[in-house]
């Protein structure tokens, strides 16, 4: 099989396989490294079977475009235009390809013309031992390395590692649950307390308790709503001035392909790359103490002289 691979930025290259599956993705194990963000670790794959060349997607977060229309699987055709994210692959034509054409004109015996006479089938002998199979000729050897390789998981003591940054996240909500409790009893302590009070604080430190568990657990888990709903927060911290840059980190960070293939089940087949996350987990706690020093310093600025 073989590929014209462009990219948005003008390249392009071919590509040729002498093989019966071809795995495409950001993946450097793959088959067709595809270097796009867009596009997933294993994103797509494109196998020979009875029914010529299928491309099939693998759960990509993205998915694949046929010639302009979304599918999950289709039959391709020379000609035919994959959409991979922001990179096209066009299915090119066997380098010597012939096309095999059968003459209708009959002889006069009947026959075609030019065929060669069917020979009479020879008897077969009962007793005679079946003959061995064929022993594997160097490309079927290579059909059934590829496929291995399309079938089994990517190398890498970091396959089923949770990203650094998003561990950080959940002890950070942990943390979250007693200094939620202990700040709301606190300030309905200073209020007075009384029935009401002590009602309300107890309520609220349910709320913010159960939401910092929730949190701490989903993040852990790498559920897709964990994700939205620390998006959702980070954008309402935003808005509190102390805490701006830390939430500004994190909506910096939950906005990257990688992380939200992490929180994607379909995607997460693979290492994640760990180049960013320490300067995303590093940048993330700094911001995090700048904005409880400069709210600090804001409650001593504010505090009443005596």
């Amino acid at each position: 099989m073989r590929f014209e691979v462009s990219y948005e930025s003008g390249s392009t290259h071919e590509v040729e396989l002498d093989a019966s599956v071809a795995v495409l993705g950001r993946d450097p194990g793959c088959d067709i490294v595809l270097n796009d963000t867009k596009c997933s670790r294993r994103h797509a794959v494109v196998e020979d079977g009875p029914e010529g060349l299928v491309v099939r997607d693998t759960g990509s977060a993205n998915g694949i475009r046929v010639n302009g229309r979304r599918v999950e699987r289709v039959a391709l055709q020379p000609g035919d235009s994959l959409r991979l994210g922001d990179v096209t692959l066009k299915l090119l034509p066997e380098v010597g390809a012939t096309v095999v054409v059968a003459t209708e004109d009959v002889d006069l015996h009947g026959g075609r013309a030019g065929a060669t006479p069917a020979r009479a089938a020879e008897p077969v002998n009962p007793k005679a031992p079946a003959p061995a199979p064929p022993a594997p000729g160097p490309r079927a050897e290579s059909r059934r390395t590829v496929r291995e390789q399309a079938a089994a998981p990517l190398p890498g003591p970091a396959a089923s590692a949770r990203p650094l940054t998003v561990s950080v996240l959940a002890g950070l909500w942990a943390l979250f649950v007693p200094a939620a409790i202990a700040a709301t009893l606190l300030a309905v302590q200073r209020l007075g307390g009384g029935w009401t009070g002590w009602t309300a604080g107890g309520a609220a430190s349910l709320v913010f308790g159960g939401l910092g568990a929730a949190m701490a657990s989903g993040l852990l888990a790498r559920a897709p709503w964990a994700r939205h709903l620390q998006i959702a927060t980070a954008c309402l911290g935003l808005v509190l001035c102390p805490f701006s840059l830390a939430s500004a980190t994190v909506l910096l960070y939950m906005s990257r392909p990688e992380v939200k293939d992490a929180f994607d089940p379909r995607a997460r087949r693979g290492t994640y790359p760990v180049t960013a996350e320490p300067t995303f987990a590093l940048s993330l706690v700094a911001m995090l103490v700048l904005g409880l020093a400069l709210s600090a310093i804001a409650v001593l600025l504010l505090r009443p002289s005596q």
